[in-house]
């Protein structure tokens, strides 16, 4: 049997952010996954592959396999989407993916409360470091539009309310990484209710109820309650198709997590742009050090100062300074995104070795 889930193991770490080999993780699959869906698991493309195709590659009957990748899907281990008729399965990766869909449902179980004290341990004895960072971000910031500057060209890509106003379909789902968190008694309280997904994965989960259908009226809202209770909005670090706007404070979020809790720089892509401070405004509040999530910003003899490296121009230090002594520039060294998905898990894999 852990034959079975050691090869699990080695094929989830195929994908661009891995799965490093661990007791942590084998014990989460073995709850996770029962033994029929390993083995099958580990044949399953990370690509979509239709029904038929799959049943005559691995040697299956296409009825029991229909039945098998059809509960795999309602447990959030398989992308299913049908097309002209057909179905089509892939294997999800560990992350983004099989992670955060344990807990998207905001489920309160025992068994829940289980998976999140493993996952909490496999972040913090490797998992965090080794897989949610590489030269490539997996992630990136999505400042507070309103707090662009003007005098800027900005990019369609850098708009959240773009994508809202251009997307077919959006779903909002319940934040997996403080309901992970809340699960081990230490969620900071944040609204949990503002994780946004875009597209044939929002279908996907809607379909499995993963989350709920929403308009752009309801996602406005949910942007606009993200930004009061001061998160930070990150999204695919890529500029078209994304996925995902997750709304995150730097205690309970992976992402970021990675920077505030395990010290390792980079794990999500800063926005083109960097806080500054106008020292004649400046009046010494506090309220941006309240509002950092980062932890970037201390006051001294008055004056806010802001840590260049921690800084990863959210906007919301700008957004809420009361006497408006804060405003952005950009950056000097600012990386664009990858075009696609594709490109971004290319570059992400080529970082790791593995191309």
């Amino acid at each position: 049997m852990d034959d079975v889930y050691m090869g699990l193991m080695k094929r989830l770490d195929d994908f661009p952010a891995g799965a490093p080999e661990s007791e942590n993780l084998l014990n989460i699959l073995k709850i996770i996954f029962d033994e029929k869906e390993a083995e099958l698991a580990i044949d399953l493309p990370a690509g979509l592959e239709e029904l038929g195709s799959i049943a005559v590659r691995t040697g299956r009957d296409q009825d029991e396999l229909y039945g098998l990748l059809e509960g795999m899907a309602d447990k959030g281990l398989v992308l299913s989407r049908e097309k002209q008729g057909k179905r089509y399965y892939n294997l999800l990766p560990l992350v983004p993916g099989i992670f955060e869909m344990q807990f998207m449902k905001g489920e309160t179980t025992p068994q829940k409360r289980k998976i999140a004290e493993l996952f909490d341990a496999y972040y913090y004895e490797g998992w965090g470091e080794t897989s949610w960072t590489a030269n490539t971000a997996l992630a990136r910031v999505m400042m507070v539009e309103e707090e662009i500057p003007r005098s800027e060209e900005v990019l369609p890509y850098e708009k959240v309310s773009e994508f809202i106003k251009d997307s077919t379909f959006m779903a909002l789902t319940t934040c997996f990484c403080r309901h992970e968190a809340e699960l081990l008694g230490k969620s900071c309280g944040a609204p949990k209710d503002v994780c946004m997904c875009f597209g044939p994965f929002a279908e996907f989960l809607v379909e499995r109820g993963f989350a709920k259908e929403a308009s752009k009226e309801e996602m406005l809202d949910a942007l606009r309650r993200a930004e009061e209770a001061g998160l930070v909005h990150i999204t695919d670090n890529i500029q078209e198709k994304i996925n995902f706007i997750c709304n995150c404070c730097g205690c309970c979020c992976g992402f970021l997590g990675t920077m505030t809790r395990l010290n390792i720089a980079g794990a999500v892509a800063a926005s083109r742009y960097k806080a500054v401070v106008d020292e004649e405004l400046c009046n010494g509040c506090e309220t941006c050090v309240e509002v950092c999530q980062m932890k970037a910003i201390t006051v001294e003899d008055d004056l806010a100062i802001i840590d260049e490296v921690k800084c990863i121009g959210c906007g919301l230090c700008v957004s809420h300074c009361p006497s408006e002594a804060v405003s952005v520039m950009a950056r000097e060294d600012w990386r664009e995104p990858a075009a696609n998905i594709v490109e971004l898990g290319v570059a992400y894999l080529k970082d790791r070795g593995k191309l």
